[in-house]
């Protein structure tokens, strides 16, 4: 029994302790956890998501949580990790892909992500944990979401690569895109979310305004068990 809104061009950010289920309620939006009931309305109409193939249609997409378990595909290229999510716009109606499109559309996107490789066929498991999560960020803006949903999206990653990627969200939200922010570290929750819904036990426990948001208020919500 979720309800929460989020925003044109606004961070959401999403707090709360281990086993709050925030990974859990961003898994059922994307279509990857069954929904028994409730709506989702984007852009004031109601969308039925029974998969990610679903979300992905009604521009959503998801950077999950562990991204060597269920983000890389560590065998394949940085060009196939980059471009595996919107192979279909590149279907012809003989469904043919178009394969010098994808690679140049790959390409422009690692470039404006500044993605380190020694080329697009490189093995994705052979880049830095940044320089993968810039590639799976890539993935996904390649599919042209309105609403990008980052679990954890600077664990296990640099002092320097955490800052590109905050910059990146920042340009993303400028440009009118979405962003819900799951993060456990409280710096990164404050500094970079408009508004903050905290979680407790699969609960929504409270929602902090920008300059209400302190750890100490944070926290508050994240014990308030009910």
């Amino acid at each position: 029994d979720v309800s929460f809104e989020l925003h044109k061009s606004e961070i959401l950010g999403i707090g709360g302790l281990i086993g709050a289920q925030r990974s859990e309620l961003m898994e059922a939006i994307f279509g990857l956890r069954s929904v028994v009931a409730g709506q989702i309305i984007v852009n004031g109409k109601e969308v039925i998501i029974r998969s990610p193939k679903d979300a992905i249609k009604h521009g959503i997409g998801l950077i999950t949580e562990d991204r060597r378990q269920t983000g890389i595909f560590p065998l394949m290229s940085v060009l196939n990790n980059t471009s595996i999510a919107s192979l279909g716009k590149y279907e012809s109606k003989l469904r043919l892909i178009n394969h010098g499109n994808v690679s140049k559309d790959a390409v422009e996107v690692n470039s404006m992500l500044k993605t380190k490789t020694a080329s697009m066929q490189t093995l994705i498991q052979n880049l830095s944990g940044g320089n993968q999560q810039k590639v799976i960020l890539g993935r996904w803006l390649m599919t042209v979401p309105d609403i990008l949903i980052m679990d954890e999206p600077t664990r296990g990653i640099d002092v320097g690569a955490k800052y590109e990627i905050y910059t990146i969200m920042a340009e993303l939200v400028k440009q009118g895109k979405s962003i819900i922010m799951i993060s456990s570290e409280l710096p990164e929750l404050i500094g970079m979310s408009h508004r903050i819904m905290v979680l407790c036990n699969g609960k929504v426990t409270g929602f902090l305004k920008k300059e209400e948001a302190t750890q100490e208020a944070v926290m508050r919500f994240a014990t308030q068990f009910s």
